[in-house]
């Protein structure tokens, strides 16, 4: 449980970034890969208190800006699109929004296939810290966690361990203090990060604990965890006592639940038979095991009751405004009010109240070896409907906008590809259409 203090500190540690969206305000012009321009880099730099060089390529060349500028993107307090950044408000406990961030930035300085490295070499660094030990003794702490190996593809990759860009790191963040130490806030993510650590997870864990530390995690990160705890068991038994657990837990922590069970495919099909006599699992076995060609399927009311877990599942690891492109990708804010999910009203009322906009990605589409197109399509985009849409000509090109729409089939569940209703939404071109998204 995180507590005043945590959270008030979290909001100190939080404040680069939030001097960076104050100083964004209503808009800041941005490249093409989502961070400033060169030319903006004096005035961020300015806003934060900070010297940048002479010259400099790009700004992920200059950390103390670009370190507070993807923790503010993920923490939701700048909002990045094709062409230019937005302040916006974020929603969630301070605590959690500096995690957020964090984890951001660590996965942003890892170079290893998994994106693991900064944040096992932090872990180590916080370790020492912990121990009351320098920071230098970070490379024989690393040295026994089983992904030893990522934490030499962190940050710059000089050849060396790179201790002192975790320490600048953390102390940027207000894990640790001017001299090197420990503070409460660093404790605390420490705490975090040994929880999340492979080592933490063994068979003899309780499952409704193994779905907590799942539930905030990524899928990959959740299913490496699993199979540990999953050990020796047969996949029917160990999906059957996560469902049976998950069945009393948060939304987020059944989504988890399912996730594991149907990686493990036909051999989890007993088990997710065995939760279609729970109210709370009963759609989401039910639209698994359609995907197994088992059943009906789910009908609308259970669709609703779906797009509810997952939306509350997306605000819960990350924010209310992913939850708001979920369920807009998912049919509209009307999913919600017609769904008999205990949450739903409580979810639709903060969506409603909510001022998000479609999110906006920049492609480059080769037609042939002479033809190509840039494009703005919404994030939530599919490859079957980017197909469809650019059959004949642009929706909307980022030199020529036509103001035309795209018309964006329902996003299916995730992790299974489970069927939707085959519904569509139609979004405004973004260069144009610049007021607050209406599902």
């Amino acid at each position: 449980m995180v507590t005043s203090r945590i959270s008030v500190l979290a909001g100190q540690g939080l404040s680069p970034a939030i001097k960076l969206k104050r100083w964004v305000g209503p808009g800041k012009p941005v490249t093409a890969n989502g961070v400033l321009k060169p030319s903006q880099l004096p005035g961020a730099a300015a806003a934060l208190g900070v010297e940048v060089p002479a010259k400099v390529r790009t700004a992920a060349d200059v950390p103390r800006i670009h370190w507070p500028w993807i923790a503010a993107q993920a923490a939701g307090l700048i909002e990045v699109g094709a062409a230019k950044a937005v302040a916006r408000e974020a929603d969630g406990d301070p605590a959690q929004l500096w995690l957020t961030g964090l984890d951001a930035v660590l996965a942003a300085e890892s170079h290893d296939p998994d994106r693991r490295g900064a944040r096992t070499l932090c872990r180590a660094v916080l370790t020492a810290a912990a121990d009351e030990c320098p920071p230098e003794t970070a490379a024989e702490i690393v040295e026994e966690y089983e992904d030893a190996a990522t934490a030499h593809k962190a940050f710059r990759q000089t050849g060396e361990l790179p201790v002192a860009e975790a320490v600048a790191l953390l102390r940027s963040f207000g894990a640790l203090d001017g001299k090197k130490r420990l503070t409460p806030l660093g404790r605390w993510a420490h705490e975090r990060y040994e929880a999340r650590a492979p080592e933490s997870v063994t068979s003899d864990l309780p499952p409704a604990e193994l779905l907590a530390r799942l539930a905030p995690l990524t899928e990959d990160e959740a299913w490496r965890l699993a199979l540990r705890w999953f050990g020796d068991r047969r996949p029917v038994f160990g999906a059957a006592q996560l469902l049976d657990a998950a069945e009393f837990c948060a939304p987020v922590a059944r989504v988890a639940a399912v996730d594991v069970a149907a990686g493990f495919g036909a051999e989890a099909l007993p088990a997710l038979r065995n939760c279609l006599r729970h109210r709370n699992l009963r759609a989401h076995a039910m639209a698994a095991l359609a995907s197994w060609g088992e059943g009906r399927g789910v009908d609308e009311a259970q669709r609703r009751w779906l797009v509810t877990e997952y939306a509350l599942a997306a605000r819960a690891r990350r924010d209310l405004e992913d939850a708001f492109h979920y369920v807009r990708d998912s049919g509209g804010l009307s999913v919600l009010a017609d769904s008999a999910h205990p949450d739903a009203a409580a979810l639709h009322r903060a969506l409603t109240a909510a001022e998000f906009r479609v999110r906006v990605q920049q492609l480059k589409i080769a037609r042939t070896d002479q033809e190509w197109w840039r494009v703005l399509v919404p994030a939530g985009t599919t490859l079957s409907a980017l197909h469809e849409s650019s059959g004949s000509s642009p929706a909307c090109a980022a030199t020529s906008c036509t103001c035309s729409k795209w018309t964006v089939p329902a996003t299916p569940i995730p992790a299974t590809g489970w069927p939707s209703t085959g519904t569509s939404t139609s979004y405004d071109c973004p260069k144009c259409s610049r007021g607050p998204a209406t599902a």
